[in-house]
């Protein structure tokens, strides 16, 4: 077990014999959750994911006076947490983190008439999703896989909610620029 899974299920720093700053500790409750179910999507796989975004908290709690000092911590941390889950799958020797798998856990498929044709659907999607910005691949994961809506992305991510909706906009278009107009995924979940 890592030293900050030690110090978190303690509630202290064996260094120093401290409570740990309250502020991480709230930070931390608040955000591992969604942070792990965030890894889930590109890891596929639950140990993974706690491993990754512990290694990105205990980063975080390594610096956390610094990141309090910064414009945006909640900004900086989901980056934080973001490398990690990539280098994570790096460090694992497997491809890059991608979306595929999550082609077969839609709600779409689970509704479906035609089971094999919203696999082809969904498929198409998750390999289209990989041609967005990484702050829009981000929100419609948040958004459309997770199911949150906007002042929750918004609150993970460090941005405001008209910022969420503004990228739900334009990754929207630019995924019907990509699969064409009668595959986009407006008004659906």
């Amino acid at each position: 077990m890592s030293e900050y899974r030690n110090r978190t299920r303690q509630g202290t720093d064996p260094m120093t014999q401290q409570l740990p700053d309250l502020s991480f500790t709230a930070f931390h409750q608040m955000n591992r959750p969604r942070y792990i179910h965030y890894a889930e999507t590109f890891l596929h796989n639950r140990h993974d994911a706690e491993e990754a975004i512990d290694s990105a908290f205990e980063q975080l709690l390594r610096t956390w006076d610094k990141v309090l000092l910064v414009e945006n911590p909640s900004g900086y941390a989901w980056t934080v947490m973001r490398n990690k889950v990539n280098d994570h799958s790096r460090a694992r020797r497997r491809r890059p983190p991608l979306l595929d798998d999550e082609a077969f856990n839609t709600f779409a498929l689970r509704d479906a008439v035609d089971p094999y044709g919203q696999i082809t659907e969904s498929l198409a999607l998750m390999r289209a999703m990989r041609q967005l910005t990484v702050r829009q691949l981000d929100v419609m994961v948040m958004t459309y896989l997770h199911g949150l809506n906007a002042p929750e992305v918004a609150d993970v991510l460090g941005i405001t909610s008209a910022t969420v909706r503004s990228t739900v906009r334009h990754a929207t278009r630019r995924l019907r620029d990509i699969l064409g107009p009668d595959r986009a995924m407006e008004g659906r979940r």
